[in-house]
This record gives structure tokens, C-alpha cells and sequence, in this order.
């Protein structure tokens, strides 16, 4: 953090006190809310606090015990948004975490790959096929690719298609452990 705080950062920061110096004592005021974003001091801040956040995500990036807790949470199918509002962090950090980490890049391809699979259960032969899309799996069961989305957007459904078919998501038949 040292390496940052330059002379330019210090002066910056004195003239926006000198400015605004209701932002500085008053903790109920963010300079955030009272700065012009165009402001050159306030630019020379933010360009600090940008290169501490990396930092920091770097710190975080490095750090298994995080990747672990990613990866705990993508094997509940949670998003990044709600992974970072869990872990109480920024999503961006999340994000960047799990696109240079080779084993949650790996999860995530995987429950994409999953969820978009979809398997399709004959009654009358017994047989469980797996389809890669809704228009295979449509065409399978023969009905429209708009009607299938009905059956597969619900996890447990229980109506037969045509008397005779039931599909589901290749990631909840895994999860469920059949139909």
C-alpha cells in the first residue's frame, strides 16, 4: 500500500478536505455523495482505492480457503451474485476468482453443460435417453420446443407427456438420483 501513497495521492487528498470538509467530519456524508466524479482529486482517490481493491483481490485470490467456499457454493448451483452476497464481497472479485481458478471454471462449465442436458424417460421402454438440447428433447417427445419448457423449467413435475414421456434437467436427474 506504501508504493501508492505518493505525494500526488497526499495533495489530493488535502485539497478535498480543504473542499469539502463536511465529507471529512461528518460521518453520516460519503465523499462519494458530495464530489464531483470529475473532479481530479477525487479521480486521483478513486484510481488509489482501485489499485488497494485489487490488491486485495489478489490477497483473496491467492487464498484456498476462499476457492473452497466458491467451490462449496457452486455445488449448490448458486450464482455469482448470490455467492458474493453470502460470502459478503464484491461480485466482480467472485467472478474474476472463479474465471482464473482452473478447478471452479470446471464446476461452473460443468452445471452449464448439465442444466442445458436434458434427460428424457420412456415409459414404454423403460429406456432414459439424454438429449443436449430442448429442440432434441422436443423433437423426441414430439411436441413443440415452447411446450417442452413448461416440463423441464419444473424440477418436480409430475404429468406425463403423451401418456408415456417425463424429462428433466440432466443436473437435477444427477441431483435427484432418477426421476
Amino acid at each position: 500500500m506504501t508504493n501508492h501513497c505518493t505525494p500526488r495521492f497526499f495533495k489530493a487528498l488535502s485539497n478535498l478536505e480543504h473542499n469539502y470538509p463536511q465529507a471529512f467530519h461528518n460521518p453520516s456524508v460519503q465523499l462519494d455523495d458530495v464530489v464531483s466524479p470529475l473532479d481530479p482529486d477525487f479521480r486521483i482517490i478513486k484510481d488509489f482505492r482501485d489499485v488497494i481493491r485489487e490488491n486485495d483481490w489478489k490477497k483473496y485470490h491467492s487464498d484456498h480457503g476462499l476457492q473452497a467456499e466458491i467451490a462449496s457454493c457452486l455445488h449448490r448451483y448458486m450464482g455469482v451474485y448470490e455467492i458474493a452476497e453470502y460470502l459478503g464481497m464484491d461480485a466482480k472479485m467472485i467472478g474474476n476468482t472463479i474465471r482464473d481458478t482452473p478447478k471452479l471454471k470446471r464446476i461452473i462449465d460443468k452445471s452449464r453443460r448439465d442444466f442445458s442436458q436434458i434427460v428424457v424417460y420412456d415409459r414404454k421402454s423403460g429406456d432414459y435417453t439424454l438429449v443436449r438440447t430442448m429442440y432434441s428433447a422436443a423433437r423426441k417427445v414430439g411436441i413443440s420446443t415452447a411446450s417442452i419448457k413448461f416440463y423441464v423449467n419444473d424440477r418436480h413435475c409430475s404429468y406425463w407427456i403423451h401418456n408415456r414421456y417425463k424429462v428433466k434437467r440432466k443436473v437435477w436427474f444427477d441431483e435427484d438420483n432418477g426421476m
